[in-house]
């Protein structure tokens, strides 16, 4: 197994900030993971990884170990079940790449995900979604691994799943998701690959998708309310703190114009929500994780 020490955080995540952790693991099978069992301990802060497209890493991580599941199996057709098809897929597999996976196989269901840039792990665990498409809808089973339960499969009643978040029913705390089973619908090849390109053409239109952007910074609030249209509404589409800044094309959009940094992404942030309670009454909740 795989290890780094001091691994540099800037190279972790899609905003590309923060700064050095303890140490990262790369499991790639079960053994590995009995391993990190022994490994982990409860006075180390533990985070489970994926593509870092959602997470802002802070400067303070010196203690954290990170682990990435590093998984290299292809995309596999298991079974079929009824009018669906069954895929078995890597929990480290790039999310644009399943899309692509999916076209070529004329495997429809993933489309509106097109422009997310993360892994399926991360997929699964914040219930990735956009055009009313949201990850975990197509789960027929997930594997996932703790310290303490070992490698387990579940079932779709043993999981539960709601906006940008995945539940596991009997087990509190944190997981690592190694692979998923998620169900698709046979098309045309050519059908599938003109649904990601108008659904990436209508998200790079009015989100940054090619920016370094760690995605929507804050939940929309439960009432139906945009997050970006709230922070419209407080000016900070374009507010800046150095070389970090809201995006232009979308207020809910945290972006490092080259050289930002985590504390100038944190004042915003914080800035950005007291100014949302202050014109609107609204809390935002955070949809990335702070690190």
């Amino acid at each position: 197994m795989k290890k780094l020490h001091h691994p540099d955080l800037k190279k972790m995540s899609t905003l590309k900030m923060g700064g050095r952790a303890g140490a990262i693991y790369y499991p790639e099978q079960e053994s590995h993971l009995e391993k990190l069992s022994g490994i982990i301990g409860s006075d180390q802060r533990c985070m489970f990884l994926g593509r870092g497209s959602n997470v802002l890493f802070t400067d303070n991580t010196a203690d954290l170990v990170l682990i990435k599941w590093h998984g290299n199996l292809q995309p596999e057709i298991s079974a079929r079940e009824g009018e669906h098809i069954l895929v078995n897929v890597d929990a480290g597999f790039p999310l644009p790449r399943l899309l692509g996976w999916s076209a070529s196989r004329g495997l429809s269901g993933l489309e509106g995900l097109a422009g997310i840039p993360g892994s399926v792990g991360g997929a699964v665990v914040m219930n990735a979604g956009s055009h009313g498409v949201d990850f975990c809808s197509l789960l027929s089973r997930v594997w996932i691994w703790t310290p303490a339960a070992g490698l387990q499969c579940l079932q779709p009643e043993e999981f539960s799943h709601g906006y940008r978040e995945f539940k596991i029913n009997t087990l509190p705390g944190e997981f690592l998701v190694t692979a998923a089973l998620i169900s698709l619908t046979p098309s045309s090849p050519e059908v599938v690959q003109e649904n990601i390109k108008k659904f990436y053409l209508r998200k790079k239109k009015v989100q940054p998708v090619l920016a370094a952007t760690a995605g929507c910074v804050f939940k929309n609030p439960p009432n139906g309310e945009s997050a970006g249209r709230l922070l419209d509404q407080a000016g900070f589409r374009g507010k800046k703190s150095g070389q970090t800044a809201f995006s232009t094309k979308h207020a809910n959009f945290l972006v490092n114009l080259g050289n930002g940094t985590s504390l100038q992404a944190l004042a915003l942030i914080q800035e950005a929500r007291e100014k949302v309670k202050q014109v609107s009454g609204h809390e935002l909740q955070l949809e990335i994780r702070i690190i």
